[in-house]
Order: C-alpha cells, then structure tokens, then sequence
C-alpha cells in the first residue's frame, strides 16, 4: 500500500519520453608531474628587525626593512621601510617610501613617499614628492615635497 491508503502505482510513462540514461562511470585520473614555474622575479624579501633588537650603526641593502625594535645612526636602503607601532629610528632614513607607525627622530628622504600613520610620531624634516600624515599623527619639522633635481627637472644646482 501507498501514502494514503491507495495502492501503489507508478505513473504512465509517456510514449515519446525515454528512460534516463545511466549515470556516467567516472574517468580514471592520471597522475601528471607538476609544472615547472616559470622564471619570474621573485618578491622582494623583507628584513625584520625585532621588537627586542636594537642596532646602533648604518644599515643598508636591497630589501624591504620592518623595524618593531630600535636603530640609532643611518638608514639607506634601495626599497621600503616600515617602522612598526612599537619600532622607534633615532636615524636619517633614505628608502623608496617610509611608513611610520612608531618613532622616527631624524630627517627622512623618501623617492616616493613618506606616510606617518594615527600611531606614528616623527620629529625631523621630511623630503618626498608624497606626504600622508593621518588624522592623530605627530609631525614636528619641516617637509619638502618639491621635484628631485636630479630628475631632469627645470632650474639648477
């Protein structure tokens, strides 16, 4: 017997309507070796200078910098610097752009930017074409935002 006391009965198949084909047997997988990466420049790596290390003396390189303890003296490198929330840099900085979430005392040049985050302080003169100083920032010094001269740019010296 079916739901509801009727017996059991499948519907009439219609005359033009053909049964449901059968389920499909799965494919076997082949195993296949790994592609080989293409030649692409890897990411720049970053240098982390932690929150217990202090260094007093000149750092320089080819590489990102994260500073979460302290630097005293000069800071050259070729790409990004960061100081962390709890970094503090008694240095002059010189990097692709400078990011201050900590302490930075010292002038700082920057090829394309300096930003001084809510949590930043910086005391010392800034020159970079970009300059972001965010709302609860402490800036004390003196920015230039005027072209590099040695870009091709217009007057002398």
């Amino acid at each position: 017997m079916g739901i509801f006391g009727r017996p059991e009965s499948k519907p009439p198949e219609s005359p033009g309507r053909k049964p449901a084909p059968a389920p499909p047997t799965p494919t076997p997988v082949v195993a296949r070796p790994a592609p080989t990466p293409s030649p692409t420049p890897s990411p720049v790596s970053a240098c982390v200078i932690g929150a217990k290390t202090t260094i007093k003396g000149e750092i320089s390189g080819d590489e990102n910098i994260v500073v979460e303890g302290t630097v005293e003296g000069t800071i050259r490198v070729a790409h990004d610097l960061r100081i962390g929330p709890g970094g503090v840099v008694k240095a002059t900085v010189s990097a692709q752009s400078v990011v201050v979430a900590g302490e930075l005392l010292g002038d700082c040049h920057a090829a394309r930017r300096v930003e001084i985050e809510s949590s930043g302080r910086m005391t010392g003169n800034i020159r970079a074409p970009r300059v972001v100083i965010v709302e609860g920032a402490t800036f004390r010094g003196n920015s230039d935002m005027s072209p590099r001269r040695d870009e091709g740019g217009k007057g002398g010296a």
